[in-house]
């Protein structure tokens, strides 16, 4: 069984995917990057946070964003390995073969994923809502999302389904 290779859906969601590799691995590099300057400027982050905060010594502020910064890296970064598996699993169909094994392996591995994510986002949450307890002028919008939730449901039951569906391919395939 193969499928065509000229298959523009297949196309247009290998280039979108591609693309959002490239999205999350740029945060990922933007925000351990801004990480690092506001460890190193320290001293001039902890001068502009005076102005600003007078609920919490600005150690901890600066603790605090840099901790936050670091747990949306690892977000950016989960983002991203789901997304290679998700192209994976695209390919794997341009290719005629999707119920595989390894798909099943896949989509269980991106449900995970997805769990992670959603799991860093509490945490992330938390931190951002101190933050603007104690900073002036101060936005944080974290929060576990419903959608994803849903989303590693979902896979999980996929990776399941993927799962039956080689095992049942394989029993076929021995049988004739």
């Amino acid at each position: 069984m193969t499928a065509s290779k000229r298959d523009p859906l297949l196309t247009i969601a290998r280039w979108l995917v591609i693309l959002g590799q490239g999205l999350a691995a740029i945060v990922a590099a933007a925000v351990i990057v801004a990480t690092a300057a506001i460890l190193v400027a320290h001293e001039q982050v902890l001068i502009k946070l005076a102005g600003h905060t007078a609920q919490a010594p600005g150690w901890q502020v600066l603790t605090a964003i840099a901790l936050i910064l670091m747990l949306v890296a690892a977000m950016a970064a989960m983002a991203f390995v789901w997304l290679r598996q998700l192209r994976r699993i695209i390919d794997s169909v341009a290719l005629g073969d999707p119920f595989v094994p390894e798909n099943a392996e896949r989509l269980q591995a991106m449900g995970w994923l997805t769990v992670g994510i959603e799991l860093t986002a509490i945490p992330v949450g938390g931190i951002g809502s101190w933050i603007t307890s104690v900073v002036d002028d101060a936005t944080s919008d974290f929060t576990i999302s419903p959608g994803g939730v849903l989303l590693a449901i979902v896979l999980f039951i996929l990776a399941r389904v993927f799962r039956e569906g080689t095992r049942m391919r394989g029993e076929l395939e021995g049988t004739v």
